[in-house]
Parts: C-alpha cells; structure tokens; sequence
C-alpha cells in the first residue's frame, strides 16, 4: 500500500510543474535581450578588378548603380572596340556577377560604327550611332568611362549623336 501524500510531497511536484514552464519560457524570450533594428554600416567593400592584357575597359553597372570595369576580355583592346563591347551589352558571364547595362544594345554592325575622335586637347568626342540626348544618366556615364578607361584622368568625353553633343564630362563611376 503506498502512503498517503502529504502536502510536503506535493511541493516538490507542484514545484517542478511551475518551474519547467518558467524556463522554458525564460529560454524563449532571449533572456531579457531586446531586439533592435537593422543597423547601417556603409556602403559595401570596394575593390579593383584586374583586367589584364587590355588597354581600354568596359564598365557596366552594378546593382545598386555604380559603375564597375568588367573582367571579361575582348578582342579589340582600343577605346572605340570597348565601347563597341559596351553597346553589345554584358556576356552572360558578365551578367552572372550582376553587372547590366543601361546603354541601348546594339547589333555588331551598328556598334562597329563608332568613332572616338581625339584632338591635341584633353577632351576625346565619342560619335555614336545612336541618341544621345535622352540618354539616362547612368547610360552617359558608362559611355564616358568606357571611353576614357586607357587615357589619363584628367581627360574629359564629349558624346556626339546624330540628334545633339552632349558636354564633354569627366568619368563618374559613383552615382550623382
């Protein structure tokens, strides 16, 4: 016969029915730590992308719109064959890594028609087969920098379509 339960034995079993529940829920609300919200730490790493063996160099944009050189090489290392690479927009390996292109694409014929013309001055004018007045900001500055890529900074790229020049400008790789 197994003795009555007295109120003494009661306390250990009410004791852990009570505490189990309060450790678990301890365990679930983080152990009093609050929660916060994202916090901002800048903008992302920068670095420099090698490209070897090439005197020009394509820039496309990035996802957040900056622009950034591609290291995919092309066959015509001269500044009219990169842009002739930009306006045939970015390979599938270039879009892979996330790189887009607001520049219209072009066939390779009419790519191939483009001229970078260069003066005893610092400003190269870039003749397009395209036009250039309505071209966004973003398009105008991978245009530029494409153009200027082989030729020393303090160049300046003047875009020339069959509807208007635009003013010569410097390469802006970051977004206005």
């Amino acid at each position: 016969m197994t003795p009555p339960r007295t109120p003494s034995r009661w306390i250990p079993a009410a004791a852990r029915a009570v505490a189990l529940p309060a450790a678990v829920g301890l365990l679930l609300t983080g152990c009093g730590i609050k929660p916060t919200g994202v916090i901002e730490s800048g903008a992302p790493a920068k670095m420099t992308v090698p490209v070897p063996n090439q005197d020009s160099m394509v820039y496309y944009l990035t996802l957040d719109g900056r622009l950034a050189p591609s290291s995919v090489p092309y066959t015509s290392p001269s500044p009219g064959g990169a842009l002739a690479r930009l306006l045939a927009g970015p390979t599938q390996q270039e879009r892979a890594a996330g790189l887009r292109t607001a520049v219209p694409v072009l066939d390779s014929k009419t790519a191939a028609e483009v001229r970078v013309l260069q003066s005893n001055s610092a400003v190269v004018e870039v003749v397009l087969p395209i036009m250039v007045e309505d071209l966004p900001d973003p398009a105008r500055r991978q245009l530029v920098c494409t153009a200027l890529s082989s030729l020393p900074s303090h160049y300046l790229a003047a875009l020339r379509g069959p509807d208007t020049v635009v003013d010569a400008t410097p390469c802006i790789t970051s977004r206005p």
